[in-house]
């Protein structure tokens, strides 16, 4: 028997094929940054549902990739599993243009047997061979990929798509302004436009490059930064603003300042030592951008609002009376003090009359003893 590999030399392994395989938060991606309470595996099969949905609603159904590229999944069949072991070999222009012949053909029959809706099998097969096509894709060939965030209740799903905002946009739409119910385990969605380490010239470089998918130069526009940090204390959030509010004016001269109700926010996420430039219209119209919350009427929205001052008020209450009951103890404890110096005046002034009793009477005693004895010498 060979050698067991140790514990170290496995959890290195792993951590290497987790960089490789970029399944891991790193500059260069575009995706969707998902916030969960603590049902992030849930959270990752409903990302990819409503992801899957929307993209399929808008740029149709996930193609496979062409056969005409210079590689190949080794040994890629219908039913084999050898096609995700990432070998390649090169496929020769004679054997492909035969494919590519073969393929017409198949297609054609295929499609008569669609228009004669006689053979049901046919069909059947077809739509297998249709979802076989889709995953036998390698991991990095699907449209949206889960990757490590480095964050607890913090989930990344990283696409090929070039502008994510479109998906979230019609997304948001469906569930703030239809009330149509589409998450149970996400809270938050932002698209992710760009990702980069989040040193100060590399930021400035991606905001150069993106502030034009946000804005026009020369528009008239009102924007505002929402920061958050996570795993990371070396950033401080003033010298983060500081530096994004440069690159827009450079951008974008017009371009105002406005915390309430801004025309849009730019969502800075920091993450370990990666920067994500999220981008949110509206967000704050949005409920946050927080999917369970979009949902809920006007009605629910305004009770809750007066819970939440209920709660509140009930909470400063509780503070007032611990303070009153704390201000009664304080003067308890005050009255006590001043009974027992009260009691100890007493006791003191009524030890000093007893010792000057005392004091008073030896002196008699000893007056009387000197007449006494003066008597008796005079006798």
């Amino acid at each position: 028997m060979g050698k067991r590999k140790g514990k170290k030399q496995y959890y290195a392994g792993a951590k290497r094929g987790k960089y490789q395989n970029n399944r891991i938060l790193s500059d260069g991606m575009a995706g969707f940054l998902i916030t969960c309470n603590n049902r992030e595996r849930e959270a990752v099969q409903e990302a990819y549902n409503l992801l899957n949905e929307y993209a399929d609603n808008l740029y149709g159904p996930e193609a496979k990739k062409p056969k005409d590229q210079p590689e190949v999944a080794n040994g890629q069949t219908e039913g084999n599993g050898d096609a995700t072991n990432g070998k390649a070999v090169s496929v020769d222009t004679d054997t492909l243009k035969n494919d590519n012949d073969n393929k017409n053909v198949d297609d054609g029959a295929d499609s008569d047997e669609d228009c004669n809706f006689d053979d049901i099998d046919a069909a059947l097969e077809k739509e297998k061979k249709k979802i076989l096509e889709v995953s036998s894709k390698k991991r990095e060939e699907r449209r949206f990929n889960n990757v490590d965030s480095g964050a607890k209740n913090c989930v990344f799903i990283k696409t090929t798509l070039q502008n994510p905002c479109e998906i979230v946009s019609n997304l948001v739409e469906d569930v703030s302004v239809k009330k149509q119910h589409k998450s149970r385990y996400i809270l938050r969605l932002i698209p992710v436009i760009g990702t980069c380490k989040a040193h100060n010239k590399n930021i400035t470089d991606l905001l150069e490059s993106k502030l034009g998918l946000i804005m026009k130069p020369e528009e008239d526009i009102s924007y505002c930064i929402i920061f958050k940090c996570r795993n990371n204390n070396q950033i401080k959030q003033i010298d983060m603003q500081n530096l994004i509010n440069q690159s827009v004016r450079d951008f974008n001269a017009k371009a105002t300042i406005e915390l309430k109700t801004p025309q849009v926010c730019l969502y800075v996420e920091i993450i370990r030592n990666i920067f994500c430039l999220g981008v949110a219209r509206e967000f704050f119209k949005h409920r946050k951008y927080n999917l369970q919350e979009m949902v809920k009427s006007e009605e629910e929205i305004a009770a809750d609002i007066a819970a939440a001052a209920a709660r509140e008020a009930k909470k400063n209450e509780e503070k007032e009376k611990k303070s009153d009951d704390a201000s009664e103890n304080k003067s308890t404890k005050n009255e006590e003090v001043e009974k027992s110096l009260n009691i100890e005046n007493e006791q003191t002034e009524l030890t000093n009359n007893v010792k000057e009793d005392s004091t008073e009477k030896t002196v008699e005693t000893n007056q009387e003893d000197t007449k006494d004895s003066e008597e008796l010498k005079d006798l």
